[in-house]
């Protein structure tokens, strides 16, 4: 957890508007990686002499500073954790950083969250990911080309992903059980439903959990006994407009009939307006069910049956993961999968509630 600032108040020796000096640099200035920085930084005894010298080297050249907080952190004076989220989605990410804080404010840690988002002249904006700000962090990667994933393998400091199961790579990984929400929606409108009138639509196509929720799709539209359409499953984004766009094209066409799975509330609200404004009535004619079971759903009319998310637990549970690899460097890593619950409402069945 570095961060670096000028000798003698003249600043990093960099270019004009190169900005601060990161670990990264270092890194690259050194032929090494992040993690033997880091290392070199923490005294380790396992980088080698002449490696540990060109690193320190180029730490001297550059005019790196180490962060006096990172350097307790590193030496377990300081009991502060990382949060980086990609951006915040409404509800989602908030009560995920709600459970977040609260597990570490019981655990004795204090929680330090950044976003991670493209800045308008289309670079990333400084991570704190190998930026020297953290040793320790909790990083929430949602998409597939994400490339943040790269940064936190490379970083070689306790990292907890969220989101996606990166347990290959040696890092512990808290998950969703998509593919047990998506069973108990689809077992729920099949009920009703013939599978062939059955939809899936989603947020964006490299997105973790709309893939997972489309793949359970198809296995289960499959294991009913039809085969899926390429109409049948549609990808856009996260948003109330996707899913009225969708679903006014899908009228307009006279093929959508029967019922939809979103990918999540926005989505399955926007199907929900179109069709009133074709007429068309939920559930009645047309059975919706959500995912996330956000406050949307629950006043929207009718009310949306959503798959509800275990958001505060996940974010909890993230916190717990990282302080046992705090405290236990070297143990295996561990995925945490959380389950998933159907919450049945007025979209998608007739029955009163």
């Amino acid at each position: 957890m570095y961060k670096s600032s000028g000798n003698s108040g003249s600043g990093p020796k960099r270019g004009p508007g190169e900005g601060l000096v990161s670990i990264r640099d270092v890194a690259a200035a050194a032929r090494v990686s992040i993690a033997t920085v880091s290392r070199v930084l923490h005294a380790s005894p396992t980088v080698a002499a002449a490696t540990a010298a060109r690193v320190r080297k180029a730490i001297e050249e550059l005019g790196y500073v180490p962060n006096p907080m990172a350097q307790a952190l590193g030496a377990g004076r300081s009991h502060v954790i990382g949060l980086a989220l990609p951006r915040f989605h409404g509800e989602f990410m908030s009560f995920l950083l709600a459970g977040a804080d609260e597990e570490a404010t019981t655990l004795g840690y204090h929680l330090m969250m950044t976003t991670i988002v493209e800045g308008v002249d289309g670079r990333r904006r400084s991570r704190i990911v190998g930026s020297g700000l953290v040793d320790a962090m909790l990083v929430v990667i949602t998409d597939l080309e994400d490339p943040l994933a790269r940064d936190v393998v490379e970083a070689g400091v306790p990292s907890v992903v969220l989101d996606a199961d990166m347990t290959e790579h040696g890092l512990d990984s808290v998950v969703l059980d998509n593919e047990k929400g998506t069973r108990e929606a689809i077992d729920h409108l099949l009920r009703w439903t013939e599978p062939t009138s059955i939809y899936f639509v989603g947020g964006p196509k490299s997105n973790f959990d709309t893939l997972r929720r489309a793949a359970a799709f198809t296995e289960l539209i499959t294991a009913a006994g039809a085969v899926v359409r390429p109409d049948q499953i549609s990808m856009g984004d996260y948003s109330l407009e996707w899913g009225k766009e969708w679903a006014l094209r899908a009228f307009a066409r006279g093929a959508l009939s029967g019922a939809v799975l979103a990918a999540n509330d926005k989505i399955a609200c926007g199907i929900i307006h179109a069709a009133k404004e074709v007429g068309v009535r939920v559930p009645d004619q047309l059975r919706v069910v959500g995912f996330n079971d956000s406050l949307v759903a629950r006043i929207v009319h009718p009310n949306l049956s959503t798959v509800a998310l275990p958001m505060a637990e996940m974010g909890a549970t993230a916190v717990r993961l990282l302080v046992r690899r705090i405290e236990n460097p070297g143990g295996e890593p561990l995925c945490r999968r959380l389950p998933t619950k159907l919450v049945v409402r007025e979209s998608s069945t007739a029955i009163n509630f």
